[in-house]
Order: structure tokens, then sequence, then C-alpha cells
């Protein structure tokens, strides 16, 4: 995929640098901590530093781009000039001050790449998702094997590290964000670190996870009965929560806003009379990163589209208590929501 002329086309610059990390990996293909892109109208080169050099030169050979190495920033800057750039487009909202200054003393024109980046990183093409679909696929296997591993007493920072070890088990090259293991009343808290926390019978579980394959990432929430226990209350706000996540999940489609999106489950749950305690929004954007464009929100004006990637995710939280999320990853296409997910959203008791 070419994606550095797809972006260049968007914007009106007589060419592009791109320094961050993942619009990096968007238009090359290629991960690094190191690098700059540059594209102008003939030519795209991916300047890095002597440690990517040769990984760089196998994984991009044949391709689009040339490999370069970059001896520093100003180094890279000083070759744009020689091609006599004057409007240089650059993701705005990604700038350090530094960087800002750098630009400055150069007597660059700066034009913002980021809205083309969000238009287009958004919209994913068949070989995305692919990777996503495989992303999911293995977040799935892993979460299987882990319900196995699961026994009294033990802690949610060694259950957290057993299931990302799953996951790279079967490919992940890496989670897509800190993993979420929380036992009893740790699930009230939305994003939880794992701590020593020992699993007990009756106790609720939830795990947030995902894994990245090949740059991209997938996201979702579980949230289960380990054994039985005094959990009446705790099976009939699941319940509401499974049936909000399900009304979004059935009634989100292409050309509604994010707003009216989190409308949907943020509703039904009013009718239960739990609205007050889901505290976040419904989803975001899925990727290369785990938090893209569009944003489902109560405050979101974000247009629905198809190939759009995002998590469905309602929760609610009772402090000290326990909480409840479940979400998928899920995918627009023909104007319907589908899923990416497999395992049963119903609840479990272990």
């Amino acid at each position: 995929m070419d994606n550095t002329k797809k972006v260049f086309r968007e914007i009106e610059a007589d060419a592009m640098l791109t320094v961050s990390e993942d619009l990096r990996k968007y238009l090359t293909g290629f991960g690094s901590s190191f690098g700059y892109v540059y594209t102008d109208a003939q030519e795209s080169i991916f300047f890095t530093d002597p440690r990517y050099i040769e990984g760089a030169k196998s994984a991009l050979k044949g391709e689009f781009i040339s490999v370069e190495v970059a001896q520093s920033e100003a180094s890279v800057l000083e070759y744009i000039k020689s091609k006599k750039v004057k409007k240089l487009a650059v993701p705005v909202n990604r700038l350090t001050v530094p960087n800002a200054e750098i630009l400055k003393k150069f007597r660059f024109k700066v034009v913002d790449s980021s809205p083309a980046f969000e238009k287009l990183m958004s919209v994913k093409n068949e070989e995305e998702m692919s990777l996503i679909r495989k992303a999911c696929e293995i977040a799935e296997k892993a979460y299987s094997e882990f319900l196995g591993f699961l026994r009294e007493g033990i802690s949610e920072t060694e259950s957290a590290g057993y299931l990302e070890y799953l996951m790279r088990k079967y490919g992940a090259e890496d989670r897509s964000f800190q993993t979420i293991v929380a036992f009893g009343k740790n699930t009230s808290v939305p994003h939880h670190a794992p701590d020593e926390t020992s699993l007990k019978k009756g106790m609720p579980v939830l795990l947030d996870f995902g894994c990245r394959y090949k740059g991209y990432c997938s996201d979702m929430t579980r949230t289960f009965l380990f054994g039985k226990g005094d959990n009446a209350e705790f099976c009939d706000i699941y319940e509401a929560v499974y049936g909000a996540h399900m009304r979004a999940f059935e009634n989100i489609h292409s050309g509604m806003t994010g707003r009216a999106a989190d409308a949907l489950a943020r509703d039904y749950l009013k009718t239960k009379g739990l609205d007050k305690f889901f505290t976040h929004s419904l989803g975001h954007g899925i990727g290369i990163n785990i938090h893209e464009f569009p944003r489902l929100s109560v405050s979101s004006n974000d247009v629905l589209k198809d190939g759009y990637v995002f998590s469905v995710e309602p929760g609610v939280y009772f402090e000290g208590k326990f909480g409840i999320r479940i979400e998928d990853s899920v995918y627009l296409e023909n104007g319907k929501v589908y899923s990416f997910m497999n395992t049963d959203k119903k609840l479990m008791t272990l």
C-alpha cells in the first residue's frame, strides 16, 4: 500500500514530512522508534538511523519508498530545503515546541497534514481489516485458554502476565495497551491497574485486553463470575449492560453520529436507572492506534462510515462494589455493524 502518495494527494503542499511513530507505520508498513518519512510528487524516502537500516531495506525492498540514513533532524531538513520546498505539510497536532522552532528556523510555510491522516486512517481497506481480524482472533484464542488457567488464590498481576503470554504464544507482536485484570471490588475502577489482589470464589472478574498483529490492534472486554455467591444484584445489572451492548450493536449504522450511537446504549441503561453509572464513552476507533477516529461519545459529531473499525463497550461501575463492561471490536460494512469477536457475551460463571 503506497499510503505516502495517498496522504500526499489529500494536502496542498510541495512536500510532506512525517515523524510520529504511528503515522510512519501507516505510511511505510515498517515499525521503528526513530525516523522521518519524506514525500513529494516525485519520491518518498524513509530516513532512519543505522539501527534500522538493514531491517528497513529488507522490509521495503522493491516497494514505493527508498531508505536512507538520517545523520540528524537538521540533515533531513537540509535535504528538504535543497528540493526548493516552500510549503511543507506536517501533522501539526503532533508538533513539539522544538519541532516547531526548527521548522521556523528553516523558514518553511507549514501546512497541517493531520486531517488527511485522520480521514484516510479511519477507513480501513481489506488488508487492514484482515490484520485487525487476526489480532482479534489471537485475543479470543488467548482468552479461551486463559479461562482454564484461573484458579482461587491467583493474583491479578500474575493473571495479566499469563494472558499477555498467551497472546504472544498465538502470534501477537505486542499487547495493544496495558492489560486490565480486575477481581472483586477492583472491577468498579474502569482502568484498574492489576495488583496483588487474589481471586476468591464468588468474585466478579473483568478482563480488558487486546494485542497487536503486524501493527494493528484488537480490543475486547469480558466480565464474568468466578464461582457462585450472593450475586443476584450483579446478575440483574449484567443483563442490563448486555442489553445496552446488543441495542447499540444491532442499531448503529453508517451515517449516524458518534453521539447518536452512544445514546443507543446510554438511553437503554437509563430505562434501567443505570445511566449515571455509565461514566465513559461507548467506543473509539481502532487501527494502528488503540484510540483513533471516530469517537462514539455524548459530545461526538463524528459521522460513522463504512470501513470504520471501533469498539462498542458500555459499562457501569459502583464504587467499592463491582463494575461490568462488555466490549467487542466491530466494523461497519454495507451500513451495518459486524463484530470481529465470536466469544459469548452472556453472563458466564466459571
